[in-house]
């Protein structure tokens, strides 16, 4: 008996400690991404503060583990985590609370209101990117390239929103505050399709590249959309 409750404990410890670290340790890397100065945090946006980034991890998180539930719970695990130890860190350690400087207006609040908003999300995204990562580990060709698509639109979304709302709706001056934000994306998406690449070509049997490229498609049109929304929503908290 005690034998079975300490292989239940290992199993147990195997699926919670990935998402644990990573959530944790992508959170923490958010927050300095966005502390250092802009010449670097430039470079560091796109790896650690960004919904490429996030997906990107909860994605490999869900990957990696064995059952369609565990993988649902893997994805939201890891990115309510992440979510949690950013806007915890922000809360705790930010700059504006720890030089004793009077908080704006409702600042507090508004910290509260952007993590109950991405926790949510976290929620919702956790449980499609986790579902996306098992169809793609066990699903057949023709799933596994749509899945693979509609994770690819999703992690290309933010970035490719960014793109269009610079070129097509950006009212201000071309100034180093955009041109940095326009880098930022490109990279994003440059990494995106790199993880793209690679997963088709690690993928045993093969996924068919025209499903794939029709979710992909399909996907990013969905996901600028809803970075619209969110941006939306964004902008009244």
């Amino acid at each position: 008996m005690t034998e079975l409750v300490a292989q239940g404990r290992r199993s147990v410890q195997r699926k919670v400690t990935p998402p644990v670290l990573a959530g944790s340790a992508m959170g923490m890397a958010a927050f300095i991404a966005d502390l250092v100065p802009e010449t670097v945090g430039r470079f560091l946006v796109p790896a650690f503060s960004s919904g490429f980034a996030w997906g990107m991890v909860a994605l490999v998180v869900s990957y990696y583990v064995p059952t369609l539930r565990s993988a649902l719970a893997a994805g939201v695990g890891t990115l309510a985590l992440a979510t949690l130890t950013y806007y915890g860190l922000i809360a705790s350690l930010s700059r504006q609370w720890l030089s004793g400087s009077a908080p704006p207006p409702d600042g507090f609040g508004s910290i509260m209101r952007a993590s109950a908003l991405w926790l949510a999300g976290s929620l919702f995204g956790g449980l499609v990117l986790g579902y996306l990562a098992h169809v793609f580990r066990t699903g057949t060709t023709r799933n596994a390239g749509i899945a693979l698509g509609v994770a690819l639109g999703l992690l290309a979304g933010e970035a490719a929103y960014t793109v269009l709302h610079m070129a097509f709706v950006w009212v201000g001056p071309m100034d180093s505050f955009v041109w940095t934000r326009l880098g930022t994306a490109m990279v994003q998406l440059l990494l995106a399709a790199v993880a793209a690449l690679v997963a088709l070509r690690l993928r045993r049997p093969p996924v068919s590249l025209r499903v794939f490229l029709m979710a992909a498609a399909v996907s990013t049109v969905a996901s600028i959309a809803s970075w619209h929304l969110i941006d939306s929503v964004r902008m009244t908290l």
